[in-house]
């Protein structure tokens, strides 16, 4: 099993050295006997907002490499198992962040837009259509639609007054392009690209962009013009 000596966290982004007994974890579980053995990584991000882990596994023959070895030095030992009869990459569950959840974001938003970061890791396909769902979502709830073709509801956007940034726009249409096919099949397209890690992360970044903008900052502006108030009527009063 070869780990690069770089490594890029796939829930976070963050880019990091691997170093064993910092953030690289090796095992070896070994039964000469029976000829095979398992070889595990433990990568743990150590960028502090994230920490999340990945865990891979490689399951071969016993290899020769490892024989007179003990435990210790069998967990320093870098190795591909030969005739390896399953490899692969676990990972725990990619979900949404939990400050977003809040009285502020509606329910069915947020467990669209958790929804989507759980199928993340498991097909990014199935993700950009759930996010895609979310983003028309938070439209009609934020703008107050009449309920019709998102295409269309993206377009309006830019006649409301004031009108929604172009920006934004172009960023919900590009949602809205990369989930259609996936969502409402069209018989005349033939082949359909798949979705990369790297965009369907970045339209999870821009639902996240847009739940804080749209719902949380509006409640904390709300907050403050309260908390003003009660500062002036505390002052009206004292001052009587």
């Amino acid at each position: 099993m070869k780990i690069e000596s770089k490594h890029k966290c796939p829930y976070c982004g963050f880019a990091y050295k691997t170093e064993p007994g910092r953030n690289l974890f090796a095992h070896v579980l070994a039964h000469p006997e029976a000829n095979v053995a398992v070889h595990s990584v433990i990568l743990v991000c150590p960028y502090i907002e994230c920490g999340k882990s990945e865990v891979f596994v490689d399951a071969g023959s016993f290899p020769a490499v490892l024989r007179g070895k003990d435990e210790c030095e069998r967990q320093n030992i870098g190795y591909d198992l030969p005739g390896t009869f399953f490899k692969g990459r676990l990972l725990p569950p990619f979900r949404g962040k939990p400050e977003l959840r809040t009285q502020e974001v509606p329910e069915a938003i947020y467990r669209d837009y958790d929804e989507a970061c759980r199928l993340l890791p498991v097909s990014t396909g199935a993700s950009v259509t759930m996010a895609r769902r979310c983003v028309q979502k938070m439209i009609r709830a934020k703008f107050r639609l009449k309920p019709g073709k998102l295409q269309n509801e993206i377009s309006t956007l830019g006649t409301l007054s004031p009108p929604v940034q172009q920006e934004v726009i172009e960023a919900l249409d590009a949602i809205r392009k990369t989930g259609k096919f996936r969502a409402l099949p069209d018989d005349e397209v033939k082949i359909v690209s798949d979705v990369s890690p790297e965009a369907a992360e970045q339209v999870i970044s821009i639902i996240e962009i847009l739940l804080s903008d749209w719902f949380l900052a509006p409640a904390e502006h709300d907050e403050r013009l309260v908390s003003l108030q009660l500062i002036l009527n505390k002052k009206h009063s004292d001052g009587r």
